[in-house]
This record gives C-alpha cells, structure tokens and sequence, in this order.
C-alpha cells in the first residue's frame, strides 16, 4: 500500500512538472519578440507614429504620441516629459527635433524596455 501511495505522489508530481513545463512553453510563445512577434508598443508605435512621421504627417504623430504618454514604466522615468516635448515639437511642425527626441527616448529607454518581459508585452491603454 505504501508503495502504490508512493507511486501515486511520484506520478502526480511527474505530472505537474509536465504541466508546469507546457505552461511556461506556452507563456513563452505568448510573448513578443520583437522581430517575428512585435511587443504591443513597438506595433502601436510603428502604426501610430512612425507611419504619420514617414509620410510628413506631425499632427497624427503628436495624437499618436499623447495616447502613450504615461505609458512608461518606473525604469522609465523621463517617458512623460520626452512624450510631452516631443508632441509640443510636432505639433509645432520642427521635424528634426521630433526626430532628435524620438532618438533620445529610443536611446534612453531601449535597454529597460527589452529586459523588462511585463512592459513589453503591456497592452496599450
């Protein structure tokens, strides 16, 4: 008898470990990469004003901007004020400095973002 309870407990924690694996796999493939699965932002971004900003088009950019201006996470702590200039900067038609202030938050934030699997895949408000 205490073998077959023995075997019972090996069985059921065999089991659980095969479920604890198929969960995590199926996590895993849940998640954005980046490349062949956008994270939500990095889609919303591309659509919302990076399509604007390719075709000359600052004020959907600036709209597309102040969706997610409180979008960053607490390793992103600038996010609001560089989202706040850079919507101030399109909607004043400068160009250049919508790009030099996509650039500065690409560049301070890019690190945070890709080592931070909860921000990448947040959905957009």
């Amino acid at each position: 008898m205490k073998k077959l309870a023995f075997l019972a407990l090996v069985t059921a924690a065999l089991g659980g470990l095969s479920l604890a694996s198929v969960s995590q796999e199926a996590h895993a493939k849940a998640q954005c990469n980046g490349t062949t699965k956008p994270c939500p932002l990095q889609k919303w971004m591309r659509d919302n004003v990076g399509t604007p900003m390719a075709s000359g088009d600052l004020l959907a950019a600036a709209k597309g901007i102040e969706k997610i201006q409180t979008f960053g996470g607490p390793a992103m702590k600038d996010w609001t004020v560089l989202a706040k200039k850079t919507v101030d900067d399109a909607k004043a038609n400068r160009t250049d400095d919508v790009k030099a202030d996509c650039k500065a938050c690409h560049d301070a934030y890019r690190d945070a973002y890709k080592n931070n699997a909860t921000l990448r895949n947040r959905k957009i408000p």
